[in-house]
């Protein structure tokens, strides 16, 4: 039976408890059928909110939230862009639309952080730009603020904008207090993070300390390694050491870990026992293993050894074009060194212009790497 005008508030209510109950198919249907006989900016948002959760399902996937989004990620993608596209015709300002755009771009579009940055930039400013009694009334558009703030200063730390970083990161500390719209332990751990990009050391290690004794998941050996990384910024390397050999057991050492303990031995000049903490990233690592890759060829470059630093440098390239379907710009750098040692002009040639093609922030990835999962703000 199709549906009919006088059925639509039904259907829109409906269309929000299937969303609750994770029937997002049935949902869109039904959605979609209400859009055809009346577009309304609730409508386009409702079915915006229904892909992107979609995707934050296929992403990761919960038990008891109803089935499996029955169509590929390529079909809710779509289906988000279109439909946060009409949302935000009828309303530029809209909050929540501003946000999930913005979480969308960070997050489900591996850290399209200029874009995303610029969304959340636009969601926060609104909120600023109401009416004070707006404001008040409208009580729950102050979590959107607050999460736009820490996540804006996440896509701005990645985007190497800390001056934009440490301004949302401290604006998200002041506006959410105690509420904790976002866990303490993340917004401490991230405004640590900050401060050690901006040289601001002590800040960053107070932060970081308070962040052990936060509430919050009970996950803390990010903030070992975030320890570390301070006091390696220091030149107190041993103590950088300290904070995950003492901290971390050997079994719960994340791939990035091993990575971060690999390059202190690094430049503690051990170089064995490095070898030895790439080769244990290596082993566990899914989704990392071109920066580990990369560290392992700069080692046996380091060592004379040529022949096989090509071959990690030609394996993290492989690896990265399977993974992510692109260039690894520090492979790149790495190899072009690797060819001229060789005397291979032409492969080295070759290598730098792949690299002129990339991007100038892609060689940042490798200096991000840091242990530890950020929280989803979804």
């Amino acid at each position: 039976m199709p549906l009919s005008r006088e059925w639509l508030p039904a259907a829109d209510t409906l269309v929000f408890a299937l969303g609750q109950l994770g029937e997002v198919d049935r949902a869109l249907r039904l959605g979609e059928a209400a859009w055809e006989l009346e577009a309304t900016h609730g409508r386009a948002s409702a079915l915006a909110y229904l892909c992107y959760s979609a995707l934050f399902t296929l992403a990761v996937p919960r038990r008891g939230r109803g089935p499996a989004p029955a169509a590929g990620r390529e079909a809710y993608r779509k289906g988000f862009r279109r439909w946060i596209a009409e949302a935000l015709k009828f309303d530029p300002a809209s909050i929540k639309d501003l946000y999930r755009l913005g979480i969308f771009e960070a997050q489900l579009e591996s850290a399209h952080d200029k874009v995303a940055l610029r969304a959340f930039g636009k969601a926060i400013e609104a909120h600023r730009a109401m009416d004070p009694e707006e404001r008040d009334r409208r009580k729950d558009l102050r979590s959107y603020l607050v999460r736009a703030l820490y996540a804006g200063a996440r896509s701005a730390l990645r985007l190497g904008d800390t001056r934009t970083a440490r301004a949302l990161a401290f604006g998200c500390l002041r506006e959410d207090g105690e509420r904790h719209h976002v866990c303490q332990v993340f917004k401490l751990g991230l405004a640590a993070r900050v401060c050690l990009e901006t040289g601001e050391l002590d800040h960053a290690e107070r932060a970081a300390r308070k962040a052990l004794d936060a509430k919050g998941p009970p996950e803390r050996d990010h903030l070992f390694a975030l320890l570390a990384r301070i006091a390696a910024a220091r030149g107190e390397l041993d103590a950088a050491v300290t904070w995950i050999e003492a901290h971390v057991r050997p079994e719960r050492r994340s791939s990035a870990a091993w990575r971060q303990l690999g390059d202190l031995r690094v430049q503690r000049g051990e170089l064995e026992l490095a070898e030895a903490a790439f080769r244990a990233a290596l082993a566990r690592d899914k989704g990392g293993r071109h920066l580990t890759l990369v560290r392992i060829a700069r080692l046996e470059r380091s060592r004379g050894k040529l022949d096989r630093a090509e071959r990690a440098c030609r394996d993290a390239l492989d690896f990265r074009r399977r993974r992510y379907l692109s260039e690894d710009a520090a492979a790149l750098a790495e190899l072009q060194l690797v060819l001229e040692q060789k005397g291979d002009a032409e492969g080295a040639r070759s290598a730098g212009a792949r690299l002129a093609k990339c991007p100038a922030h892609s060689l940042r990835e490798h200096e991000r790497d840091l242990p530890g999962e950020e929280e989803s703000v979804a």
